[in-house]
């Protein structure tokens, strides 16, 4: 589960889409910064990119003798292959595709309710939002009215909803000292960037409603012993540099902490939802140009009275308490280090810089992935 793998799938779905079944394992590992986010990203640009998308598992048989269809949702990159696919099958060739939905769609009844910590595994909280499928209004997000039509809700839903982040991720004698100001600006960053997939990410770029479409939010609790750092950063001399100025928030704890918290859509992405013009009509110039207008103030793709102040009120938080931010977007592959921003007025633009590749360009990603990274703070 890393950027990296994620970039190779994208790599090989550029050139081929069509070759065939995509093969998942049936537990991720090695879960770098951002990884098994990037690695949904992909899944959602595979299921978007052929008509009938199929998955090859690892479940043995439909008897399922080892609950590996269990084990497969109980993970994000495993609910959204679930929930994305038309057709699974097993190793011995069997269709276990209501199976393993049916599986999915259990799971996705608790991650959808007032309480989707209930559904979460080890230092990691998951909402998801199924717009295909009609499910598209977790109860913590959403009010509905009296004819039953979702509205998002406010900031101080989500300032509660990074409260259950603190109380599920992070160890009861860290989180009893994290203080209230470092949750509510996690609440208002996670506010403004749903709010974006609201917007923004409910239909492509013909303004039609998006035929495989999944919005959410992943938060996971990184503890890095200095001895695992280097496998914690992969191969992103970015993150590298990030982490070697880190420090455990405690003298008596000799692990960094840190926040991720990945906010994941399906839509046309950033450019073409600013521009108003297909990602196939922008030059690579012309759709980096317009991503970083979305980070200017009062940018917006919509003709509405909103203010165009959420991403960068996000940057604000960013910068106020030294965190990283990658995105992902159609070809553009970029990441802010914030924690060299902190005097930064507030509205000027990140210092967004190209993420490292081998590659010359970045295959077309579906939707917008921005995966932000926070120190984890406590007082003394």
């Amino acid at each position: 589960m890393t950027v990296s793998a994620a970039e190779a799938m994208l790599s090989g779905l550029a050139r081929d889409a069509s070759s065939g079944p995509i093969r998942l394992p049936t537990k991720g590992h090695h879960h770098h910064a951002g990884g098994e986010a990037a690695v949904v990203q992909a899944l959602i640009t595979w299921a978007q990119s052929i008509r009938h998308p199929a998955l090859q598992t690892y479940v043995p048989n439909a008897e399922d003798p080892d609950g590996q269809m269990t084990t497969l949702t109980r993970q994000f990159f495993g609910i959204a292959a679930a929930l994305l696919c038309d057709r699974a099958s097993a190793v011995d060739g069997a269709v276990i595709s209501e199976a393993l939905r049916a599986q999915a769609l259990a799971r996705l009844d608790v991650i959808q309710s007032e309480r989707p910590r209930e559904a979460s595994r080890g230092p990691q909280y998951e909402v998801l939002c199924v717009d295909h499928l009609d499910r598209a209004a977790p109860r913590l997000l959403y009010d509905l009215d009296l004819e039953g039509q979702p509205s998002l809700k406010g900031t101080s839903a989500f300032i509660e909803v990074a409260r259950q982040i603190d109380r599920t991720i992070v160890p009861r004698e860290l989180s009893s000292s994290i203080p209230p100001s470092f949750t509510d600006a996690v609440g208002g960053a996670l506010y403004e960037l749903f709010r974006n997939t609201e917007d923004h990410a409910r239909v492509d770029e013909r303004g039609d409603r998006l035929g495989r479409s999944i919005r959410g939010v992943q938060a996971r609790r990184h503890a890095i012993p200095q001895a695992k750092l280097a496998e914690f950063v992969g191969t992103s001399p970015p993150l590298a540099a990030y982490c070697a100025r880190l420090r455990p928030p405690r003298a008596t704890n000799k692990d960094l902490q840190l926040i991720e918290i990945s906010v994941i859509d399906s839509g046309p992405g950033f450019a073409a939802a600013i521009t108003k013009r297909p990602l196939a009509e922008l030059t690579p110039v012309e759709e980096a140009d317009a991503v970083r207008r979305c980070f200017q103030k009062h940018a917006t793709g919509k003709t509405t009275s909103r203010s165009g102040l959420g991403l960068p009120n996000v940057v604000d938080i960013l910068r106020e308490h030294g965190g990283f931010m990658r995105l992902r977007t159609g070809r553009q592959s970029l990441y802010a280090d914030l924690s060299l921003e902190r005097r930064t007025p507030y509205g000027t633009l990140p210092e967004f810089v190209t993420w490292p590749s081998e590659r010359e360009t970045f295959p077309r990603a579906s939707g917008t992935l921005l995966t932000i990274l926070l120190p984890l703070v406590v007082e003394p």
